[in-house]
C-alpha cells in the first residue's frame, strides 16, 4: 500500500534520498516522488522541464507505516503522513493504480501525444492513451492536459504534458 507524506515544499527530493539512505529499508519497498514533463518555450527554443507532479508529497509503499514513521520521524523536512484520527490512511487503490499507470519506471509522466478531433482530443502515444475521458479540459500554448483526479479523498486537477500534431 502506499502512504503520502507531507513535506516542506522543495525538500521533497531531499527528503526521498533520506527515506532511502536512512531509513530501514525492510520497512519500505519504494519512495516515489512522480513527476511530469512539460515543454516550454525559452528564448525561442522548445525545453522540456520535469516538474514535480504533487508538490510537497512524498509516496511511500510499505506494509508497516507505523514503524517507518517511528524509523524516519526525525529527518529533517518531515511534517506528517497522512492520517485521519490517529489512523494512517494508504491510497485508495483506484488512486494508486492511476498514479502507477500513468508514471513510468522512473516515476516520470512521459508526455503524450494526440491531435484535435472537432471539440474533443484523441491521444495517439503516450500515458493519456487511452484515458481521453478524464481530460477536463486542453491547453495547447503551455502543450498541457489537464486530468481530474479524485486522490487525498478530493478532486484535484492534475496538468501532464501533451503535444498536439497535426492529423
Amino acid at each position: 500500500m502506499y502512504y503520502v507524506l507531507w513535506t516542506s515544499t522543495g525538500r521533497e527530493e531531499k527528503t526521498r534520498q533520506m527515506i532511502n539512505e536512512y531509513a530501514d529499508p525492510a520497512l519500505f519497498t519504494r519512495c516515489l516522488i512522480p513527476y511530469r514533463l512539460k515543454r516550454h518555450y525559452y528564448k525561442g527554443k522548445s525545453h522540456i522541464a520535469k516538474l514535480i507532479l504533487f508538490p510537497s508529497y512524498v509516496f511511500i509503499e510499505t506494509d508497516h507505516i507505523k514503524e517507518l514513521v517511528n524509523d524516519i520521524k526525525w529527518f529533517p523536512g518531515f511534517n506528517v503522513v497522512l492520517h485521519m484520527d490517529d489512523l494512517y490512511c494508504p491510497l485508495y487503490k483506484h488512486e494508486e493504480q492511476l498514479i502507477l499507470r500513468l508514471i513510468n519506471d522512473h516515476g516520470v509522466i512521459d508526455m503524450s501525444e494526440g491531435y484535435m478531433e472537432g471539440d474533443r482530443v484523441r491521444i495517439v502515444s503516450g500515458p493519456l492513451l487511452g484515458m481521453e475521458g478524464a481530460i477536463k479540459r486542453i491547453k495547447p500554448r503551455q502543450g498541457a492536459a489537464i486530468l481530474e483526479m479524485n486522490i487525498f479523498n478530493r478532486v484535484t486537477e492534475v496538468s501532464v504534458g501533451l503535444e498536439l500534431v497535426s492529423k
